[in-house]
């Protein structure tokens, strides 16, 4: 089996200390790993052994040579993999640095355990469906999503205009903050937030989730992920911007966008013991009594 690694520079000391660990544990275990080579310019000089590393810059560099993909950080830095893993084999596996890691399979703290699974192959692979986006303007064409596809107003405090369309049939206009249209995997991140359903990770759907709509009958909306979305942004003065998780791609005052399920997926790496609910229950804390009404003082 393969391994590359990417991350970020460390900003903490206790950061660098986990990292350099998993290196360590790592080149005991591997004749040689693949490193993101901005990342590995910041952390050469903490290393105790580097000539079984090389380094990559591009997702051809990272295709011809990976099998698993470690991330490291939080769920931001899983998602910065899309582009490199998108059209590949590749699967990703998150350890967290960051702080909620929903997405992540393991904490710092389990590092030598996680090395020692791998390679053992003792861990399986979800497929996560991802959103493809197309458009007929600017010069990039299509995006994916992992997490969501989100429309709001260039101009914080306007109200935004949008016409929503399902298989070419017309659904509803929706003024307000804007719309969020969001895979299974991005349930639990923007959709959430805004009031969103949770919805499990294989549940072969598409969330449309409206952010604070003038009109309080609209509400959110699950779809099949066979359904293909327009989004259309009429002409207006005031111009809307579409971010693909969390990254943003173009600011308009027209145009349409389609929004459909693509027939790539992204792969997570989930090692034994571990699925949806037990995140939700670690991470969002479900079924736990909150602090104020524990009898803690």
């Amino acid at each position: 089996m393969r391994i590359a690694v990417y991350g970020k520079s460390p900003e903490r000391e206790e950061d660098r200390d986990y990292i350099v660990l998993l290196f360590d544990c790592l080149l005991k275990k591997y004749d040689n790993i693949l490193v993101w080579k901005r990342f590995y310019d910041a952390i050469k000089p903490f290393l105790s052994q580097t000539n079984a590393i090389k380094t990559f810059s591009n997702k051809e560099e990272l295709k011809q040579n990976t099998d698993i993909l470690l991330s490291l950080g939080g769920d931001g830095t899983m998602l910065e993999t899309v582009d490199y893993i998108i059209e590949t084999d590749i699967a990703v596996l998150g350890v967290n640095l960051g702080h909620l890691g929903f997405l992540t399979s393991a904490r710092r703290e389990d590092i030598k355990h996680l090395v020692t699974t791998l390679s053992q192959n003792k861990f399986s692979i979800e497929k996560r469906p991802i959103l493809q986006v197309h458009y007929d303007f600017e010069d990039k064409k299509k995006h994916f999503a992992v997490n969501e596809a989100c429309f709001l107003s260039s101009n914080r405090g306007n109200l935004i205009d949008l016409d929503l369309y399902v298989n070419d049939n017309f659904m509803a206009s929706v003024a307000g903050d804007g719309v969020i249209i969001s895979t299974s995997t991005g349930s639990t991140a923007y959709n959430m937030s805004a009031g969103g359903p949770i919805v499990t990770p294989d549940s072969q759907c598409i969330c449309i989730t409206p952010i604070a709509p003038h009109n309080l009958t609209f509400r959110p909306v699950i779809l099949s992920d066979k359904d293909i979305i327009k989004v259309h942004i009429p002409n207006t003065d005031n111009p809307c911007k579409m971010l693909v998780d969390g990254n943003s791609v173009f600011e308009r005052t027209n145009g349409d966008i389609i929004i459909s399920k693509s027939s790539y997926f992204w792969k997570l790496v989930r090692i034994e013991k571990q699925n949806f609910f037990k995140a939700i229950r670690d991470k969002l804390m479900w079924g736990t009594t909150p602090y104020y009404l524990s009898g803690n003082k």
